[in-house]
């Protein structure tokens, strides 16, 4: 995934309820990649993106173990 790319994301079997109230409180229209990082600390150094909702304007971390990306921007 590239940086500032707009992506939809659904949570995986493995996600936390966290990740799925995310999603579904924020991600309607997707989120914009802002980082993706191999080891944050805020989550237990598993790779994460940075994210920032089109919709709401929140902006967390959520672990790539947890999201399935369903369409990237082309």
């Amino acid at each position: 995934m590239k940086v500032n790319e707009q992506i939809m994301l659904r949570p995986t079997q493995k996600a936390q309820q966290r990740t799925k109230n995310r999603i579904r409180e924020n991600g309607q229209s997707g989120f914009v990649v802002i980082l993706a990082h191999t080891q944050p600390r805020c989550l237990k150094h598993r790779p994460a993106l940075l994210l920032e909702s089109v919709d709401t304007g929140w902006r967390g971390w959520l672990a790539c173990e947890e999201v399935e990306v369903i369409n990237e921007s082309r």
